[in-house]
């Protein structure tokens, strides 16, 4: 066992791993959690990073939703560039017995920063879309480009300016830093799900308002020989269906991000501290890590217009490579 351990992070986390014992079960766990993360990082850098890419290529796509998309994915890319990688090396090295204090700090200074960024940035994505169903000529009016880009200038600045001050400070993890930005992300955490709770309820009005029209303006007979009685419920707004998409992409990050929530919740209740840090807080972050590859396949599954593009830029770089195996054979 390292002993330097005990001087690597000024928080009780140093004492438990000193007397970190590995079992063959333990064993088996921290490789599947190392396997798990070796695969959804490249994945994460991958598929964010295409998506930044025809973000910022296609002049059509700079929309205040996709805005928020660009910094969400951007926050995606340093969870697979930066957090799987440390995280993966320090769990490497607890399996070898060996702790690496440098993937340690790397992981514990970053996580929480770029999880909580991506808590923010989604919460940004569901106020822009609430704001714009409940309020349409206000949003219009007051929710320029501009703007937008400031609030989430404004994020990214205001996070990482507590994040490094309180690493600079040597702030206590246990004393202050953990649990000021724990209440700051639960609460972000919390917001996004009553967000997402009120945008149901009114794309749920708004199909039954699109219903009713529907109903009101055709012949019931004709109605059921047009078999526009079927279409009825898949006609929207298009408000209603952005709204739709980002209640997908904000579900999919609360049951992504849910099992690390409960594990901090249960790990202040139950007395099992070997348990939590060596076995299901490896497994509730790497479910957690899981939403940021995901959510490139759930922007180009909802988003008809990004899906669109990153075929045409996928294409054109298949075409290019195939111009340049040409010449090669040429010569």
């Amino acid at each position: 066992m390292n002993s330097s351990v005990k001087f690597c992070v000024d928080s009780t986390l140093s004492t438990e791993l000193a007397r970190f014992k590995l079992s063959p079960s333990v064993y088996h766990i921290l490789m599947g959690v190392c396997i798990a993360n070796g695969l959804l990082s490249p994945l994460a850098v991958l598929g964010n990073g295409l998506v930044l890419v025809v973000i910022l290529k296609f002049s059509s796509l700079y929309t205040n939703s996709n805005i928020l998309i660009f910094s969400l994915a951007t926050t995606d890319i340093l969870v697979g560039l930066v957090v799987q990688p440390s995280f993966l090396a320090y769990i490497a090295s607890k399996i070898k017995l060996n702790f690496s204090c440098e993937a340690l700090m790397s992981y514990l200074f970053t996580e929480i920063f770029c999880l909580g960024l991506s808590i923010f940035m989604l919460c940004l994505v569901c106020c822009d879309r609430y704001f714009a169903i409940m309020f349409p000529y206000k949003y219009l009016t007051y929710a320029t480009k501009t703007r937008v880009i400031k609030i989430v200038a404004i994020c990214w600045g205001t996070w990482f300016a507590f994040n490094v001050i309180c690493r600079a400070l040597r702030v206590k993890n246990d004393e202050f830093f953990s649990p000021v930005a724990s209440v700051v992300i639960s609460a972000s955490f919390i917001l996004n799900i009553i967000l997402n709770f009120k945008i149901f309820r009114v794309v749920r009005l708004h199909k039954r308002q699109i219903l009713s029209h529907k109903q009101a303006t055709l012949p019931r007979g004709k109605l059921e020989r047009s078999g526009q009685d079927k279409d009825v419920p898949r006609a929207r707004l298009p408000d209603t269906r952005l709204a739709i998409t980002v209640l997908l992409i904000s579900g999919v990050l609360i049951l992504c991000y849910l099992p690390l929530m409960l594990t901090s919740v249960a790990d202040m209740i139950v007395d099992e501290d070997d348990l939590f840090d060596h076995v299901i807080y490896p497994l509730a972050e790497t479910v957690a890590f899981l939403n940021s590859s995901l959510n490139p396949f759930l922007y180009c599954l909802r988003f008809r217009e990004l899906r669109r593009k990153v075929g045409q830029v996928l294409r054109m770089t298949s075409g290019s490579k195939n111009n340049l195996r040409h010449v090669d054979g040429s010569h």
